[in-house]
């Protein structure tokens, strides 16, 4: 659509636009397009389907990724809009008692099986209950005969044979209180009042929250439980789905054989026949008049936000029309996109300040009966109000202007590139993927399409949707009724005052007088803004400036007289690593071959090139290099020759540098680049010791990444100019709303406490101060990103993937890579030769951070909404041996000791979740975690760190919890309790089986190489293929041998008898503050009038 005036683009036509997409024009050579009004498939193709004379519906589909795995779930078509008010939350808690016990299951016995056979609880076993649904959920190996069928009749004990005694259910309270206890953050009270604002009060859907209510989980009775499960765990409205890597027709008949059970005939809780089985309720969303609009506060939210959603029923997805409508409306979110960035970045068109740090549309699914259009965004402090007015502007912008045709074109591009992604990698749909589908299709009757049919009509309908319709998406935005504005944002009071004061500021700024307590718009002053912006005068939004196409090549090409002369002086060789083998989907058995190739190219820059055929339009380049934060730690004020704090420039560098643009680009001119191209950049980011970069593409779309990084070391970053300034402002803006969120949130100051108390109050870990940030030098952030990108020579990069032939790779490698001259930040050119790595290791500033040598327990009483409780246990670790260069045999004996230890830490969670979960019942998870990062690179020292053990709970029962915890780490440590022989079968079969799935990974050949590049082990190498086949040959010994006797002597070894150990506790301080739905007044309290 072209602004009045304007002349009017001629859209690209179809062919042109699918020529960048080959696969999918391929796919509808010859076809003709299917009638608007033609069903969408059904079903994928392959997918036996059925229903059982007991009602009950199975989806079975053969599917080979992940390899010898397969998903099975069982559907229940009710959750907590069927429970009556003094049920309110028991679909959830019959959810968690199906893991406790059944009629063939003791005691949790299920989740030890699931355990025994490498499906570890919560990752692989779990469930979910909504407003509408109830799903198990379970991800098993499929490699030995009985495993599927077991696995199922887990799904039928949970379908049918759920324990629902008052002792079961005495147990579990504890735990899903825990659970609820979580849900209570600041982020679950946000969803809360969302679903409030919504539906409005007196709906059935606010008033069935699928946690429930407090009272009802401390005191609902099992005969009430048993009563809703008898009636609504009925087959006739279940599902069972069984997707993965098995023989199809044999699952079938075995899903056949244990589920059809007549319904009256199940002991001990027969179900009624099932033409009697109850209906699902269909509960609508009432519709609003006008404008609703609900302002809360909450005195632990670390941000502002504003929602918008104009409501309309949910749009099912069964015929061509409803993809249609879909991928229009998904083009105009993204077109819009790329407009609001521009706004966030730049400020308003006319010029001004900004108001929003981020803002987007989206067609939402906030609850099962809605699919509203929306908008969000986060406001500055106290910009609420000109917040909402820019992002509606855009919209009525788009209402009278139009898009410009090439952003749409660019929109579909975009959106063709990740249709043609799933159609290509179509063998490594996860099952999991088809699985959740095979959900929406029974509970929501969306057609379950499979990835061919949505690639075919992806191409064929996607072209013809002209640049107008996707325009007219904008007028659906409708603000006549049932629109709803939702607006939260942090408290303002005298315990707050640096927010307040800021937000009167900013408000003081538009000239208006701040309200008491938070100036936030009502609803004549939302439908005040809106009249306003519909009858504002407008611009259209101005034109490209010049080609997107050729913006990157042109930017590149100007660089000509900064890169080196591309020569053909690269040396390179074949790695060996006897005994890895070579990961492969497609050919059976143990594949023999070469590790990879490394190549060092004429300027020093180290690359090491790995084919695979895991996934097939993946590329993975990973990068790394010496030396990181610990290079920039400052003075300490009033501590004299004191160092430790890692300077605040430093760790912004790469926001700074993104915000500014890197590869001599904008951020928002770099998207547009992008647009259409499956390329996943990003900037180096500092570490403790190092630098690493991290980015992704196609096989087509290499060239392009390349390009980019060689950009990202050829354009230096500048702070000057006058755009420059207003950017700035915005990190500045972002940062200090973000460290006074960090001063809000409970969670945050926690964790600063729990890195206080296990570092001895160490520098390195504290938050920049207000003062610090406001005092931010740009430009020494931009001269230490510069520097970090200014040495290829120190650079190792690794890439793995559909990598393309040698003779086509190797020469785009030494053109955008091998041109990238060696120089210091200030431009001086300096020699090509590669350092030793040695000596680039030991040159590293280790941080000296000492765990306290005594016991610390630090008791951390805390403002909060909701009572709750977090306790973090820790303990110094300190490997008893340190690779040593000259040393045989050291670094083999630390790689021995690491990979020991981190079979104890899954051991000991699986152990403390036993304890304190299920034989306890007073908490929810347990995290067990070790943490040597810290450790100094250096050779010859020994590495340190932590083990820690952390729970949420009731703060009342804390002390309780860490006695306990610590009890039973004494009686495993002198030995009145050991790990027993099934505890060390389980873990390490789970650590096999998750090993089994990342192998055929290429993140886990990317990160492993080059995290052995970097590790003690190469150092004393100097050689990657012998690193790699050492790792790999050490890791098969360990759990080779690794019992029940090897865990308590390494437990003893690394937690001895005595040794210093940290808790800190969170407890709620005093009475806790009232949140927003129970405060009084306008200003506090949800309000909707």
């Amino acid at each position: 659509m072209a602004a009045k005036g304007e002349e009017k683009t001629e859209e690209i036509p179809e062919v042109d636009l699918l020529a960048s997409f080959p696969n999918l024009l391929g796919l509808i050579q010859g076809e003709a397009s299917p009638a608007a009004s033609a069903q969408l498939p059904l079903l994928p193709p392959g997918t036996s389907t059925g229903v059982l004379k007991n009602g009950l519906t199975y989806y079975v589909l053969e599917n080979k990724e992940p390899k010898k795995r397969a998903e099975l779930f069982l559907i229940v078509g009710f959750g907590s809009l069927v429970e009556e008010e003094e049920e309110r939350g028991i679909a959830h808690i019959i959810e968690h008692l199906g893991f406790s016990a059944t009629k063939a299951y003791e005691n949790h016995a299920i989740v030890k099986f699931l355990e025994s056979i490498g499906a570890p609880f919560g990752a692989c076993q779990n469930a979910y209950t909504t407003f509408d649904r109830t799903v198990y959920t379970l991800h098993v190996p499929t490699d030995k005969e009985g495993l599927v069928d077991e696995s199922l009749r887990v799904l039928r004990e949970f379908a049918y044979y759920t324990r629902i005694s008052e002792e079961d259910l005495d147990k579990e309270r504890k735990v899903v209180l825990e659970e609820w206890r979580e849900s209570r953050s600041a982020q679950g009270r946000l969803s809360e009042r969302y679903i409030q604002a919504l539906c409005g009060s007196g709906c059935r859907w606010c008033e069935r929250l699928p946690i429930g209510k407090e009272e009802v989980i401390r005191g609902v009775s099992s005969e009430t439980l048993r009563a809703f499960y008898r009636k609504f765990y009925h087959p006739a409205r279940m599902a069972v789905v069984a997707v993965g890597d098995f023989e199809g027709g044999q699952v079938v008949k075995s899903i056949q054989d244990l589920f059809d059970l007549d319904p009256q005939s199940i002991d001990p809780l027969p179900r009624c026949p099932s033409s009697e089985a109850p209906e699902r309720p269909r509960y609508a969303v009432p519709d609003s008049e006008g404008v609703r609009v609900a302002s809360s506060t909450d005195p632990e939210l670390s941000f502002a936000t504003s929602m918008l959603d104009c409501k309309r029923p949910r749009l099912s997805a069964r015929t061509v029309a409803d993809f249609r409508r879909r991928v229009k409306e998904d083009l105009f979110h993204r077109a819009l996109s790329s407009r609001l960035l521009r706004l966030t970045v730049q400020g308003p068109l006319g010029g001004g300040p900004r108001d929003f740090f981020s803002a987007g549309t989206e067609t939402g699914e906030p609850l099962p009966a809605l699919s509203p259009l929306s908008a969000s965004l986060a406001p500055l402090p106290g910009r609420v109000r000109p917040a909402i007015k820019g992002l509606l502007t855009e919209l009525e912008r788009v209402r009278r202007f139009g898009f410009h045709p090439a952003e749409v074109q660019r929109a579909k591009r975009s959106c063709l590139a990740e249709f043609e992604q799933d159609y290509i990698e179509r063998p490594q749909c996860p099952s999991d993927s088809f699985a959740e589908q095979f959900v929406g299709l029974f509970l929501d009757e969306d057609h379950a399409v499979g990835v061919i049919d949505r690639a075919k009509l992806a191409a064929q309908v996607l072209p013809t949707i002209p640049c107008e319709e996707v325009s007219s998406v904008a007028s659906l935005y409708d603000f006549q009724r049932n629109v709803v504005v939702k607006i939260a944002t942090p408290l303002m009071s005298i315990r707050n005052p640096a927010y307040t004061l800021w937000s009167m500021f900013q408000a003081c700024r538009q000239m208006t007088l701040p309200r008491p307590k938070l100036d936030l718009p009502d609803e004549a002053e939302v439908a005040q803004i809106l009249s306003a912006v519909a009858s504002a005068p407008l611009e259209a939004w101005p034109q490209d400036e010049d080609d997107v196409d050729m913006r990157l090549r042109n930017m590149f090409d100007s660089c000509a007289q900064d890169r080196l002369s591309a020569v053909h002086s690269t040396a390179s060789r074949e790695v060996q690593a006897p005994g890895v083998p070579k990961p492969s989907r497609h050919a059976a058995g143990v594949q023999e071959g070469p590790l990879g190739e490394e190549f060092i190219l004429q300027n020093g820059l180290r690359i090491f090139l790995k084919d695979t055929d895991l996934f097939d339009d993946e590329i993975l380049v990973k990068a790394r290099r010496w030396g990181g934060l610990s290079e920039h730690q400052e003075p300490l004020f009033l501590r004299s020759g004191q160092k430790g704090a890692v300077s605040c420039e430093a760790q912004v560098c790469s926001m700074v540098a993104t915000m500014l643009g890197i590869c001599g680009l904008s951020v928002e001119s770099l998207q547009e680049c992008l647009e259409g191209k499956r390329i996943d950049p990003a900037p180096p980011s500092l570490e403790a010791y190092s630098t690493s970069l991290d980015s992704s593409s196609s096989p087509p779309d290499l060239e392009s990444l390349l390009m980019l990084l060689s950009l990202m070391f050829l354009k230096n970053v500048e702070a000057g100019g006058v755009s420059a300034s207003g950017r700035l402002s915005l990190v500045k803006l972002g940062l200090l709303a973000w460290r006074l969120g960090e001063d809000r949130d409970p969670q945050s100051q926690f964790g600063r406490r729990v890195k206080k108390a296990t570092t001895g109050d160490h520098p390195y870990t504290w938050l920049p101060s207000l003062w610090r940030i406001l005092r931010l030098n740009f430009s020494k952030s931009c001269q230490v990103f510069n520097e970090r990108t200014s040495m290829p020579r120190e650079w190792t990069f690794v890439m793995v993937g559909r990598l393309p032939p040698r003779e086509i790779l190797l020469p785009l490698l030494e053109r955008y890579l091998g041109c990238i001259p060696n120089r210091t930040s200030s431009g001086e050119v300096l020699s090509n030769q590669r350092p030793d790595e040695l000596a680039m290791r030991q040159a590293v500033t280790p941080m000296d951070i000492r765990f306290p040598d005594h016991a610390v327990r630090d008791e951390v009483h805390l403002q909060m909404v909701e009572p709750k409780g977090s306790t973090v246990l820790c303990f110094p670790v300190c490997l008893r041996v340190a690779a040593t260069l000259g040393v045989p045999g050291s670094s083999e004996d630390e790689l021995r000791e690491l990979l020991r230890l981190r079979l104890l830490v899954r051991l000991l969670e699986t152990r403390l979740v036993e304890v304190l979960r299920f034989q306890r019942g007073q908490v929810y998870s347990v995290h067990v975690g070790d943490d040597l990062g810290m450790s100094a690179p250096q050779l010859g020292v020994p590495r340190k760190g932590t083990l820690s053990v952390g729970f949420e709970c009731d703060p009342a029962e804390s002390d309780e919890l860490v006695q306990a915890t610590q009890a039973e780490l004494q009686r495993l440590r002198d030995g009145s309790a050991a790990f027993t022989a099934e505890n060390v079968i389980a873990a390490l079969e789970q650590e096999r089986r998750e090993f089994e799935e990342l192998v055929n990974t290429n993140s886990y050949w990317a990160h492993t190489i080059l995290d052995l590049y970097f590790s003690r082990c190469f150092a004393v190498t100097g050689e990657i293929g012998g690193t790699m086949s050492l790792w790999w040959r050490l890791r098969e010994e360990v759990n080779t041998t690794f019992d029940e006797s090897c865990a308590s002597k390494v437990l003893q070894a690394i937690l001895p008898a005595g040794a210093p150990s940290v808790v800190v506790a969170m407890r709620p301080k005093g009475n806790v503050v009232a949140s927003a739905g129970e405060q009084g007044g306008r200003d506090s309290a949800e309000q909707e009038t």
